[in-house]
């Protein structure tokens, strides 16, 4: 036996109260002989006999009838198929786990995955009891439950499961199981069982498991997988543009991950690349079962600009959801730079390897200044800032530059005949560059690269192959002292660092302790200096990117960071659907708060009327792995007692088998009333007997 209200047992000392007044109402007199009363003092022996028999059967009716009354609030259960007992048939709190992610949309030869929860959840309803509670738990990443709690109108949960539909977002199981343990928690009735239907995919599960089991040992948990032919699925899990600096009329790279989640290969599948509207790079790929590669395209993209493409596997299979994925390409339409410096060969000549046709409408547009003239200018229209050849700057100079490197963009320090060592070497480690030391100086002949950094990102692509030696001869460059946080990019052979770089917040600062003043070296008149500039400014902007920061999950918050002030105009992500975002505000400039996205596709951020970027949002990747997952993987942590209904098997037989629990409130009330009844009987009737005499 058990009790649903135990707390309740600590009433069960009310019992004493009629004990206490029994002996309370006990009167004690003094006995006093008359030998006249003798005959009579015999007789009221005996009468007082039959009262203290008549007081003890009434003290034990009323005891009874108060310990009755307190287990009739308790509700003691018994386990009882006989139906021998008065008591009334327990209750149940039932919670159905539905799992609605998008591997559900997989389509089986009976209709979707879904569409076979959907039916499972009807016949679980249907067997349900009068009087029994219900509620559902949406497998979602973050549960959803419905309604607010749990309920015994049963019809409106049934159209509840009528009418949904699944998701394009991943799900947890170990969160839902985990809300319907605090549901269960809050039941007072007798069987709590939780029913599980999915179709246990690696997706439904996190990657990271609990170490606690999910369910109480009094928790009936029956699990409903879904049976029947392996899913025939071959699925794009990841796809980002690798190149790290875009530049207009110039290749970029597309790479794409191809997993095949079946159990059947997949041959000479076509994969293709869309951007703007069209297909742009094709590819095909073969893959065995469980397979994944990684391959990589490549296409010039037409327009400048942000936008959304995405790579897309040709030939429908079981789960379409995942046949596409979007991605993220900005290329920049213009970068304007700031060429500040003194006026000598090495800042016309950078300011010429930069814009070499000084066309106004090139990609880079450069504005040559004096240092004066750079510390006098609104550093806010410039995408990047090339200081070459100079002398001193004032004590705001080094806060400023590196505010404006931590904002997400970048500088470009060269050095040259005109350039104040000492004046440098104060605002330097600010940047955290080294401080300069010398000029070192070759007497005769001159020094080469001795080693390059050609996976850095600003050799990406020049090359077809690594060429042998791609240096210029170099006569002087700026010794710098040990220290900083700078990366060596280029050393000459004497093992100093000619290009370094340093990361400033979201933003960059590079150094060539070089020039390209023709007294210094010949790096004016090499091939590798245009290229080094443009790209290094297009480095330094940030705006040329791959954009992955950019590529949102369906079903997952996310932030994206931005410099500056919001501003007092609206923000609107517009796509699929449309929200408007909510807007944090930092010393660093301010982050757009997206909340999880039910669809995937193609978005556009607006502030007012202006466009700020494009975003794109895809499916989790997860939810590629439409295979169950291994049993032991999840079994031990889920708890419960644990039934499995296969499809064949009757759901109605599964959840009746085990419920034979009867309570007995109706009883012990009855047996209450009953004694109670009798005690007012028996102290009628002896109230009759003294009127009598």
């Amino acid at each position: 036996m058990m009790f649903l209200n135990s707390a309740i047992l600590a009433a069960l000392t009310l019992g004493l109260l009629p004990i206490l007044i029994h002996l309370l109402n006990r009167q004690r007199y003094k006995k006093i002989d008359f030998p006249t009363l003798r005959f009579l003092h015999e007789l009221q022996k005996q009468k007082m006999r039959q009262v203290r028999i008549r007081q003890i059967v009434l003290l034990i009716l009323r005891t009874l009838a108060v310990i009755f009354i307190v287990l009739a609030i308790a509700r003691p259960v018994v386990k009882s198929s006989g139906g021998l007992l008065p008591g009334g048939e327990a209750r149940s709190t039932a919670v159905l786990v539905l799992d609605r992610s998008a591997s559900m949309r997989t389509e089986t030869p009976d209709g979707t995955r879904f569409r076979q929860v959907q039916t499972r959840a009807q016949e679980v309803l249907n067997a349900l009891q009068d009087g029994d509670e219900a509620q559902i738990v949406w497998a979602d990443a973050e549960p959803e439950v419905f309604p607010q709690q749990p309920t015994t109108q049963i019809g409106l949960l049934r159209a509840t499961v009528v009418d949904a539909q699944p998701t394009l977002r991943g799900g947890d199981l170990v969160k839902a199981l985990q809300q319907a343990r605090a549901i269960l928690g809050n039941s007072q009735n007798l069987h709590k069982e939780v029913y599980v239907l999915s179709d246990f995919s690696v997706g439904a599960w996190p990657e990271k498991m609990p170490e606690s089991e999910l369910l109480p040992k009094d928790v009936r948990l029956f699990t409903l997988p879904l049976d029947g032919p392996d899913a025939r699925n071959l699925g794009i899990t990841w796809a980002a543009v690798t190149s790290r600096i875009i530049t207009p009329g110039r290749a970029i790279e597309v790479s794409f991950t191809v997993h095949n989640t079946s159990g059947v290969p997949a041959a000479d599948r076509i994969v293709s690349v869309y951007s703007g509207g069209r297909r742009v790079a094709q590819t095909r790929v073969t893959l065995a079962p469980g397979e994944s590669k990684t391959q990589r395209l490549k296409f010039v993209p037409d327009t400048p600009g942000d936008q959304v493409g995405y790579v897309r596997i040709e030939e429908a299979d079981d789960f379409p959801a995942d046949d596409q994925r979007y991605f993220v390409l900005r290329v920049p339409a213009r970068l304007n730079v700031a060429v500040a410096g003194n006026d000598g060969p090495a800042r016309s000549l950078t300011a010429l390897a930069l814009n070499p046709s000084t066309d106004p409408g090139a990609f880079i547009l450069t504005a040559v200044l004096t240092p004066a003239q750079l510390e006098a200018e609104d550093w806010s229209r410039f995408d990047a800032i090339v200081i070459v050849d100079a002398s001193d700057f004032s004590g705001v100079f080094a806060s400023r530059l590196r505010k404006f490197a931590e904002d997400g963009k970048g500088a470009f320090i060269l050095f040259g005949p005109q350039a104040d060592l000492r004046a440098c070497g104060a605002w330097l480690p600010a940047l955290g560059l080294p401080t300069p030391s010398e000029v070192w100086q070759q007497e005769s002949g001159a020094v080469r690269w001795q080693r390059v950094d050609f996976a850095h990102p600003l050799f990406e692509g020049l090359f077809e192959e690594q060429p042998a030696s791609v240096s210029p001869e170099i006569s002087k460059f700026v010794r710098v002292r040990s220290g900083g946080a700078a990366v060596e990019v280029i050393s000459v052979s004497t093992g100093s660092p000619f290009l370094l770089e340093s990361r400033i917040g979201r933003g960059r600062v590079l150094m060539m302790t070089g020039s390209p003043d023709p007294s210094w070296s010949t790096l004016f008149r090499s091939g590798i200096f245009p290229p080094l500039m443009v790209r290094g400014a297009a480095y330094l902007s940030g705006i040329g990117t791959s954009g992955e920061e950019y590529q949102l999950t369906a079903g997952v918050p996310a932030s994206l960071a931005f410099p500056g002030l919001p501003g007092e105009e609206r923000f609107e992500l517009r796509g699929e659907q449309t929200i408007v975002p909510a807007v944090e505000s930092s010393a660093a400039g301010f982050q757009i708060k997206i909340p999880a996205l039910d669809a995937p596709g193609a978005y556009e951020l607006w502030h007012g009327t202006r466009r700020m970027t494009a975003v794109a949002v895809n499916i989790p990747a997860r939810e590629s792995e439409l295979q169950p997952a291994r049993e032991d993987s999840y079994q031990p942590i889920l708890g419960g007692t644990r039934t499995e209904v296969s499809e064949q098997a009757s759901v109605e037989a599964a959840i009746l088998q085990g419920r034979f629990g009867r309570e007995l409130w109706k009883l012990c009330l009855f047996l209450a009333l009953a004694f109670l009844a009798a005690e007012m009987l028996v102290g009628r009737v002896g109230r009759r007997e003294v009127a009598v005499a």
